[in-house]
């Protein structure tokens, strides 16, 4: 009676191995395994690897640590804002005319985005932060700009991502998360910086 016992045990053992139950060959599929959820960074987070940090004084003396990523800049105060990077000459027309447009724009919208122009180190560029000061006063300059010897090697870091500036006026614009949404050299509209200005709010 053992014996029956014991093969029968044994017979429907082998009934399941040849079975295929509990087996796994390549044919089947396992179960799905949940992917960990892609997490999005908060408004203001750098959304790129941050591969060095510097800081921009402006004439007024405050200084605003930047975080330069693979894909942008993230101004520390102004997280979550888009920004209006324009590298300008103090010396060069098209520049100076666009300063109305800059004061209006910061007149609309200056609580919401971050105007930030740095008299970017080159041919246009002539003023130390005194001389850039009394310029700022002259023309009437309502918005965040900085000295080339306060810039904190901006333009270099600019032209790592965007490459070489052709020319000033050269306006970087970029997302609340600091990635760079497009660049435009020489002259632009205020409509048409308003448009940028409006899809990032």
């Amino acid at each position: 009676m053992k014996l029956n016992k014991l093969t029968a045990s044994l017979f429907f053992a082998g009934m399941l191995l040849l079975s295929g139950c509990g087996s796994s060959d390549d044919s089947t599929t396992s179960p799905a395994q949940p992917t960990p959820p892609v997490e999005t960074p908060a408004p203001g987070e750098p959304s790129a690897p941050v591969t060095h940090a510097t800081s921009v004084v402006t004439i007024d003396g405050e200084t605003i640590p930047v975080n330069v990523t693979t894909t942008g800049f993230v101004f520390a105060g102004y997280e979550g804002k888009p920004v209006l990077l324009e590298f300008y000459g103090d010396t060069c027309p098209h520049c100076i005319t666009a300063i109305p447009m800059y004061n209006s724009l910061e007149a609309k919208y200056g609580n919401e985005i971050l105007i930030l122009t740095i008299d970017a180190p080159g041919a246009y560029a002539t003023l130390n932060n005194a001389g850039l000061q009394d310029f700022a006063a002259r023309m009437g300059m309502q918005y965040r700009t900085v000295a080339q010897e306060n810039e904190g090697n901006m333009k270099a870091y600019a032209e790592g991502l965007v490459g070489p500036m052709a020319g000033v006026p050269y306006l970087i614009i970029l997302d609340g998360n600091g990635n760079i949404i497009t660049q435009i050299v020489g002259n632009v509209d205020e409509s048409t910086l308003e448009g940028y200005i409006l899809d990032l709010l």
